[in-house]
């Protein structure tokens, strides 16, 4: 396997997203009982609520069916080179479901440059970089 092209990661802007039917049962497990601590709350694009934790991203979901069971949203890569990746995943025909965009989320209260794709098993894969 080549390096070639490799993503310069940035660990701490990584994360899961899961989509839960019951928020407040997902927060008693994560926060509760694991422990984890509420980093922050707020709406996703699509006007969910969502809670950060850390490496966590809950968002509430009520319409998901019982016999899913909970579903992976997407997983979150923190990529400091991220025009290059994009340029690359583009290159190789990779499915985008949000193209690199810069923006604010207000939410976190600083600038990100981020991007949405789909691994090969149809994965949301979110790329970003936080633009301080």
């Amino acid at each position: 396997m080549s390096d070639t092209g490799s993503a310069r990661l940035d660990a701490t802007a990584n994360h899961v997203a899961l989509r839960v039917r019951d928020l407040d049962a997902a927060l008693r497990f994560y926060r509760d009982l694991i422990g984890l601590p509420v980093t922050r709350t707020g709406k996703t694009p699509g006007n969910e609520d969502s809670v950060w934790l850390p490496g966590l991203q809950l968002i509430h979901d009520p319409n998901l069916s019982a016999e899913a069971g909970g579903r992976l949203d997407h997983l979150a890569l923190g990529v400091t080179n991220i025009e290059e990746v994009c340029q690359r995943l583009d290159a190789a025909g990779c499915e985008v479901d949000t193209p690199l965009q810069h923006r604010t989320a207000e939410q976190v209260g600083r600038p990100l440059t981020m991007a949405f794709y789909r691994d090969p098993e149809g994965n949301r894969v979110e790329l970003l970089r936080y633009d301080d």
